[in-house]
């Protein structure tokens, strides 16, 4: 009988990235044993020992890279434009089925682990219990649980709203010992509808012993920001990620600030601009402009959706011209944004300034990185999860052949993904005019 653990895979493509921001190395191989990678490199180099059971998969003219990393998920949502109000008001049960199918679009897309940015009850955690179980099979996942917000903050209907900080660190509390493996916190309002995005939310009091007691036990913190003087308490606080990371002034006054966002850098915090998310609702509009035309309150919507998209994504390319530490996150499926989808934001970082082989390093061995599972994932290197995909195309030239994956394995298992028909349902399509697409013309000339 064959011993199991002297079987190899040995994943062969005309090229490899190894996910770390070196040049491509061409005519490129992964050896895997089990669920760990055991070798990658020139083909030549990557060798099994010798007697042992090799299975060859070969994929030439084709990429073999990392599987990619999603920082800002929302299993719960549905990616149609619904209130996250509106989400929250259905059962948990069918919460979490919606999860189980967002959780498969996203792995048959080439995301093989995904940070979930807050969802209700203990519906993720079921989700992953699932999982473990073998009933699904889903990207690797990072979880907060619940985010905490103030009575009435953003996603406080999701299950955590505090007072005080001895309720805040209470709330840590709970959700580590359900099983949380960081902390999300809503430090301004957002899009819920009795929330204030252009405040602060908690007291700094409240801040930092959520972030002093997520540190105690080892678990990262990141916060939504939706105003500058949220980042500001975040940085005070100490927190390890900034989400959205919007310079408005209270008054609602677009303001980059440079000073707060070299002090994001000096900190080392890493930041989530999530600017697709944005694009997606002009994308929405102007889908709805195209079938049926407008009303006047829709039309001002569009308009300043794509004065705040603007801003967004010329506030990114700043960030980005000052090195600051960039990931992927796509918050989807959120508003219009559906999982499945990852690879838009990415392409909203390159558009903004980042070279594409950046911009793979902000979604694969960064974003693992910032995560805190880089010694699991996230890189082609020797004793990583064999999370790997393989892409028809080369996007180190065109990050935009992230869409085209040919294959994904998911812990050196090969991901049976279904017919091509399944495939092209999950992606989401432009407009036929794209209203953004002057913005994205004056970004690629600034660079």
């Amino acid at each position: 009988m064959q011993d199991s653990t002297q079987v190899f895979k040995l994943i062969k493509a005309g090229r490899l990235i190894d996910g770390m921001g070196g040049p491509p190395i061409q005519d490129g191989a992964v050896l895997v044993q089990d669920s760990r990678i055991i070798a990658a490199g020139p083909v030549g180099e990557v060798v099994a020992p010798e007697g042992a059971t090799v299975e060859t998969y070969d994929y030439p003219g084709k990429t073999v890279m990392p599987g990619m990393i999603d920082c800002h998920t929302h299993h719960n949502g549905f990616g149609d434009g619904r209130p996250g109000e509106d989400v929250a008001a259905l059962p948990d049960e069918v919460i979490t089925l919606q999860a189980a199918r967002n959780a498969r679009d996203s792995l048959f897309s080439g995301v093989t682990s995904i940070r979930d940015n807050g969802a209700k009850n203990m519906t993720m955690f079921r989700l992953r219990e699932a999982v473990n179980l073998g009933i699904i099979q889903a990207p690797r996942m990072v979880l907060c649980g619940r985010p905490i917000a103030i009575v009435g903050g953003h996603m406080g209907y999701f299950g955590s709203e505090v007072t005080g900080p001895v309720e805040a660190t209470a709330a840590v509390r709970q959700l580590i010992k359900e099983g949380a493996d960081y902390i999300k916190m809503s430090a301004t309002g957002g899009s819920t509808r009795t929330s204030f995005p252009l405040l602060p939310a908690f007291t700094l009091d409240e801040l930092k012993a959520m972030t002093s007691e997520a540190h105690k036990f080892g678990k990262l913190t990141a916060t939504h920001c939706a105003s500058t003087q949220g980042t500001i308490d975040s940085l005070d606080a100490g927190v390890d990620m900034i989400i959205h990371c919007v310079f408005k002034d209270a008054d609602g006054k677009a303001n980059f600030r440079e000073d707060v966002a070299e002090r994001i850098g000096a900190q080392g915090a890493y930041v989530n601009p999530t600017i697709h998310t944005a694009r997606a609702t002009v994308w929405s509009l102007q889908r709805r402009k195209e079938a049926q035309g407008l009303s006047a309150q829709e039309q001002a919507r569009l308009d300043e959706s794509l004065w705040e998209l603007e801003v967004r994504w010329t506030h990114l390319a700043r960030l980005i011209e000052m090195g600051l530490k960039i990931i992927t996150g796509s918050d989807s499926s959120w508003s219009s944004y559906k999982l499945g989808n990852t690879v838009y934001e990415t392409e909203c970082l390159v558009q903004a300034g980042m070279s594409p082989m950046k911009g793979i390093v902000s979604i694969t061995s960064d974003a693992a990185k910032s995560l805190g599972i880089d010694s699991v994932t996230g890189s082609l290197e020797p004793g990583k999860a064999a999370d790997v995909i393989i892409v028809d195309g080369n996007p180190a030239e065109d990050i935009n052949a992230l869409w085209n994956i040919a294959e994904v394995f998911l812990g050196g298992q090969k991901v049976d993904r279904g017919p091509e028909s399944v495939l092209a349902g999950i992606r989401q399509h432009p407009p036929i005019s794209r209203p953004e697409s002057s913005i994205e013309t004056a970004l690629e000339a600034r660079h």
